[in-house]
């Protein structure tokens, strides 16, 4: 991929009062309805495309709209591909293969006060209007694709026009049949010209005819004029752009898409796609980057259908186009995709806004960062954090069975209704480091883990420390319940490999201690409020009244089944007061 816009700058447009975008050459914007993901992709169009703002696109109409852009990869060999007095209009203000343009309207409906302004390095300032830079820019951006959700379907299906959706990708699609037939088509084109228009050559005889009776009616008139009928004859390029679509049943009756469901002309513009994908993938002869702006691209498509405009629209974003699209499927994502993806969310009184990318949030937070993006998104369940509005995140395998059922059973509404991520934590190695990264993000998180984390992971996490009162009167009680138990300690006086009991067992073994239990409950309350819950009988088996050691599908399975048929209030020895206090502060 060559050049494209790597950020966005809106104000004032529609809910997007003062906001910053960073892009990729695939964008997903992931948010809630009504966020404004739509008015982000309309913002880049009209940036591109410049036609006259209404009084709705204004978030005030006492202020001017303002759409910026930072352009990179504006090459040498993208200028020696492009024409000279479009590299001329540009040359002046290109800095390190970047260039910045300013969309600027004034007031609404007031086509006279949209402005392009254009970046100096040299001076320091936007430049109004410089001589050519519109046809330039389009020269390297031509007029954006856009791809609604399909509510004025019908109207776009009939239109056959190169505005509407499927008038553009019907352009696009056809711009290689131009190129090697326009030679032959043309001379066909011609002889109709020669047979209708005015000065033709081979201009049919009535037409002469009617010419002659109509002139001597207009000398009795008005004398000394004369008129010839004159038929223009329509471009190749103009014919092609004249093109529609006629779907057929049975290879019987041809019908307009508009008499078709949205589903089917939604699977009619995706096939499009994919066919200019693989022709993209085919050609790579394009200079120019084409901006492919869609809402909702898995809108009435099967699963299967989705993952096949994905896989389209990532080939398309490699050859020749700059893919940004709203989406409400984490199928649309995959884990390369997670870093650039664009939470968006709206408040009040700031408006549409972006969270921190996953990729800026594990830069801030980690130095092996390619190493953490890919990790982070393989916790999260096929892009769950994209879609929550916070994040719970778990090492153990129960939890991540067991937790969705019973906090709905306590609650009385799923993880999803709440707008949580349950997600795996993949070793307590790595609990500060994901709830550095989600809470950079702007996606509150909390953790569940089991009590061993206290006495290993967060002393080496700098979450407390190894002198800590309560830290210091565990170690005497291990040192005294070892021996009794036949469990091994390390170094530093904790449970570890060898002896009866394994680590995870010890440390059962220390919740059940009476002189232990007031300790363990006063770091359970230190790591609660720093976002961490401590499971006191040692792991969440116990609370459950699951044997340690039944980990198992089948353990799960009968357990939920359990709480369905009794109720989670009658299950016997069921820790239900804890998990109680859990659900409460998950939710707080």
């Amino acid at each position: 991929m060559g050049h494209y816009i790597s950020t966005l700058k809106i104000k004032n447009f529609k809910s997007c009062k003062d906001s910053f975008f960073e892009l990729s050459t695939y964008t997903p914007l992931v948010g809630y309805n009504n966020a404004g993901k739509s008015n982000v992709l309309t913002a880049i169009q009209w940036l591109i495309s410049r036609y006259n703002l209404e009084d709705t696109d204004f978030n005030n109409v006492a202020i001017p709209v303002e759409v910026e852009a930072e352009i990179c990869g504006i090459t040498s060999d993208l200028l020696d591909s492009l024409n000279e007095k479009h590299v001329s209009s540009l040359s002046d203000y290109i800095d390190q293969e970047k260039i910045y343009i300013l969309r600027i309207q004034e007031k609404p409906k007031d086509s006279k006060s949209i402005k392009l302004k254009v970046w100096n390095f040299r001076e320091n300032q936007y430049k109004d209007n410089p001589a050519g830079i519109d046809n330039a820019i389009k020269d390297i951006f031509p007029d954006p694709i856009r791809v609604g959700a399909m509510e004025n379907a019908e109207e776009d299906a009939t239109k056959a026009k190169t505005t509407t959706t499927i008038g553009k990708l019907l352009n696009e699609l056809v711009k290689p049949l131009t190129h090697t037939y326009e030679k032959d088509l043309n001379v066909h084109i011609d002889k109709i010209s020669s047979q209708i228009s005015c000065n033709g050559e081979h201009r049919f005889s009535e037409l002469n005819t009617l010419d002659n009776n109509i002139n001597h009616k207009i000398n009795d008139l008005f004398p000394g004029i004369t008129i010839k009928l004159h038929f223009e004859t329509p471009k190749l390029e103009e014919i092609l752009k004249k093109g529609t679509i006629q779907v057929y049943e049975d290879q019987k009756t041809n019908r307009n898409m508009n008499a078709y469901g949205h589903g089917a002309q939604r699977s009619i513009q995706i096939a499009l796609i994919q066919q200019l994908a693989e022709m993209q993938r085919l050609r790579k002869d394009g200079k120019n980057t084409t901006l492919l702006l869609i809402d909702e691209p898995e809108l009435y498509l099967h699963p299967f259908a989705i993952e096949q405009i994905k896989e389209a629209l990532k080939l398309l974003s490699k050859n020749g186009y700059q893919v940004i699209f709203s989406t409400h499927s984490a199928q649309m994502i995959g884990a390369e995709d997670a870093p650039n993806t664009l939470l968006i969310r709206k408040l009040k009184n700031y408006g549409t806004y972006s969270r921190n990318r996953l990729k800026d949030s594990i830069q801030n937070v980690v130095d092996d960062s390619k190493h953490q993006e890919q990790h982070l998104f393989t916790l999260s369940h096929s892009s769950q954090i994209l879609f929550s509005e916070s994040a719970l995140i778990a090492e153990g395998k129960t939890e991540l069975r067991l937790l969705p059922k019973i906090l709905h059973k306590i609650r009385g509404r799923t993880l999803g209704q709440e707008k949580i991520a349950l997600i795996p934590l993949g070793g307590v190695d790595n609990t500060k480091k994901t709830l550095s990264i989600l809470n950079s993000m702007d996606i509150p998180c909390k953790a569940i883990v089991d009590l061993d984390f206290v006495f290993k992971g967060a002393i080496n996490q700098k979450y407390i420390l190894n002198t800590h009162p309560d830290i210091v009167a565990i170690k005497s009680i291990f040192s005294t319940l070892a021996p009794i138990h036949n469990f091994l300690l390390d170094q530093e006086g904790f449970p570890k490999r060898g002896g009866s009991l394994t680590a995870s067992q010890a440390y059962e073994v220390l919740a059940q201690e009476p002189a232990a239990q007031p300790h363990i409950e006063s770091l359970h309350e230190i790591f609660k409020k720093q976002g961490i819950w401590v499971w006191t009988k040692g792991a969440i088996e116990p609370h459950l009244n699951i044997p340690s050691n039944k980990k198992d599908e089948a353990t799960w399975s009968h357990f939920n089944t359990q709480i369905d048929q009794i109720g989670i209030t009658h299950l016997q020895s069921l820790d239900y007061e804890n998990l109680k206090k859990l659900a409460e502060w998950v939710i707080k």
